[in-house]
């Protein structure tokens, strides 16, 4: 006769049975399969093509039209560099305003330029300037010769396009390069993956003219860049750092034109 198990003891396990620790790591193996299965990678964009990246320039072309708001410009020239807090305001095709303020809030320089002509206001010194607003004039500012037109559409991320013959695109790891090429003169535009113009450089006979770089995409305003930065091959550079922007909201033309003080002479813009 089989001996029965003594009250209070413990009944053995039968050879091949399952004990409950095993039972327990059955129950956890779907668990561990699941945080062992391969996490899914995100899908890239789809792919773009010239047409697709011409139209993301047409329409930041007619997106901004005004710009009221604080930047920080910076500038790099031959004589040194140097930064400065004004408030700006842009409209296209060729208006801009530009109040120099210094630490203290008091404006050190007032610049406007609207249909070809630039006046210019030097509080401390009591001088009034005026004159074509040349690119001559535009450089004395930025360090850089551009027309007013050019400046404000650049600021505004509506970069002008060369008249040119063919094209061709490059997709790249981390975008897409778009070439234009016409007889003596050739552009570059790059594009982040997303399609978003980055950058672009103007080159004529092989030699680069100008370079223009844009970061710090606002999505809330439609992917408008808050910082531009243009430069030459020569080491002149200027860059905008835009805060508090309000974009196209109108813009009075009476702004775009500064008021002659009482006892001020005007002068010429040498």
């Amino acid at each position: 006769m089989s001996e029965c198990p003594k009250q209070g003891g413990v009944t053995p396990l039968r050879r091949g049975g399952y004990g409950l620790g095993a039972m327990s790591l059955l129950g956890l193996l779907p668990l561990l399969l699941a945080h062992c299965a391969p996490v899914p990678k995100p899908q890239p964009p789809p792919l773009l093509d010239e047409a697709a990246l011409v139209r993301r320039l047409q329409d930041n072309a007619g997106a901004w039209q005004t710009l009221k708001g604080m930047t920080r410009m910076r500038t790099v020239t031959e004589s040194g560099s140097a930064s400065a807090r004004q408030a700006l305001m842009l409209a296209k095709p060729d208006s801009l305003r530009a109040e120099v303020i210094s630490p203290f809030g008091q404006p050190l320089l007032l610049v406007a330029a609207h249909e070809g002509a630039m006046q210019v206001y030097l509080p401390r010194e009591q001088r009034f300037l005026e004159g074509v607003a040349s690119p001559w004039q535009i450089a004395r500012l930025t360090g850089t010769p551009l027309t007013a037109e050019q400046l404000v559409r650049l600021a505004l991320y509506d970069v002008p396009l060369i008249a040119h013959e063919t094209t061709s695109l490059e997709v790249r790891v981390q975008g897409y390069v778009l070439y234009l090429t016409g007889t003596v003169d050739a552009q570059r535009l790059d594009f982040d993956e997303a399609g978003r113009l980055t950058g672009t450089v103007y080159f004529r006979d092989g030699a680069s003219l100008l370079e223009v770089h844009y970061s710090r995409f606002d999505r809330e305003r439609g992917d408008f860049p808050l910082e531009v930065a243009v430069s030459t091959p020569q080491g002149s550079r200027f860059s905008l750092s835009y805060s508090d922007v309000q974009l196209n909201r109108e813009i009075a033309v009476e702004r775009f034109g500064l008021q002659l003080p009482a006892g001020v002479a005007v002068e010429p813009l040498p």
